[in-house]
């Protein structure tokens, strides 16, 4: 009896002095620019005052982003097939095709951004993600389904062709380099490593399955993170690349298709969930920051705690934090 007294305390407590709304304790983020573009946007990056969209069937579409409030397409290039990935270094964009007849690895100049212009192609991988090391200017790193492509783009540029490439048990969605270490997201299989530094027969260096399909992630420090689509956000401890360990997982309330890493907080692009921000104080018990609806996210990416957001339906969103 005393219990039950007690439960009905706490139950009229509640219902009249009220929980802390959500509102009040999580940050809000409000949109302060889009531009609509032709295709569905699928991811993004950034160098300086441009973005350049991985658009789709829209090809790769370049904006300029100099003022949030009035974005515009400088520049187009328009492929027969879908464009599911981008990557920048220097004056060349370096784009995925989404086909292994006549898509894959597409070399553009794009020393005139307004003017982009193919240099060379190779047209034998179905391509979803490409990455460009920064001081890195012979390889770039390719995502192509089952495979896995160090791709020599300097010696014959027209010609772009691999000089190392792994098959994996899953199909890879994403790829992120740190130094020499790849990490992949293969899909229904999970992350796993590969180590450049290594000869073939070695250089597959640990693999850990996640809940669901990794289909985006970034890695930094002893942590990669997923973009686990119904999975929400997987965290790995990867600081023994021989032996990753899932450390844990935030349930997002839709599909995580991307993830960026910025300032202790976990950006995600979780489709029809748009923008959700998880707080990383704490690896092992990530907490919800906040959240904006966008109509479905795809791609992300965050510089100077402004949001750029590869939107589905809307072309690319800008956000920032509200003050509260």
């Amino acid at each position: 009896m005393k219990n039950m007294k007690y439960l009905w305390l706490v139950f009229i407590t509640l219902l009249f002095c009220g929980r802390p709304e959500v509102s009040e304790q999580l940050a809000s983020f409000a949109v302060v620019g889009e531009c609509p573009l032709p295709g569905y946007a699928k991811k993004v990056v950034l160098v300086d005052s441009l973005a350049y969209v991985a658009n789709g069937q829209g090809g790769l579409q370049i904006v300029d982003i100099s003022d949030p409030e009035s974005t515009f397409v400088i520049g187009q290039y328009v492929a027969d097939r879908d464009v599911g990935g981008v990557a920048v270094r220097d004056t060349f964009a370096y784009i995925a095709l989404g086909s292994s007849t006549s898509g894959g690895l597409v070399i553009l100049n794009i020393a005139d951004p307004t003017n982009p212009t193919f240099i060379g192609q190779d047209p034998s991988i179905y391509a979803y993600d490409v990455a460009a090391l920064p001081d890195d200017t012979m390889y770039v790193y390719i995502a192509a389904g089952y495979w896995f492509h160090v791709e020599d783009v300097y010696s014959y540029p027209q010609y772009p062709s691999y000089v190392r490439r792994f098959t994996t048990p899953g199909d890879i969605r994403a790829v992120s380099m740190v130094d020499s270490i790849a990490f992949l997201g293969c899909e229904q299989m999970g992350l796993q490593i590969i180590d450049l530094s290594r000869p073939d027969s070695t250089a597959l260096a640990g693999w850990i399955d996640t809940p669901s399909n990794a289909q985006g992630l970034f890695a930094t420090g002893n942590y990669a993170y997923i973009a686990d689509g119904r999975g929400g956000l997987i965290i790995i401890d990867v600081s023994d690349i021989d032996n990753p360990s899932m450390i844990s997982q935030y349930d997002t309330p839709d599909y995580a298709n991307n993830v960026f890493i910025h300032d202790d907080k976990a950006y995600v692009a979780d489709g029809d969930g748009g923008l959700q921000v998880i707080d990383l104080s704490d690896p092992a018990e990530p907490q919800l920051y906040g959240s904006m609806e966008t109509s479905y996210a795809n791609g992300i990416y965050v510089r100077n705690d402004t949001i750029y957001i590869a939107d589905r339906d809307m072309g690319l969103v800008i956000a920032v934090e509200e003050e509260r």
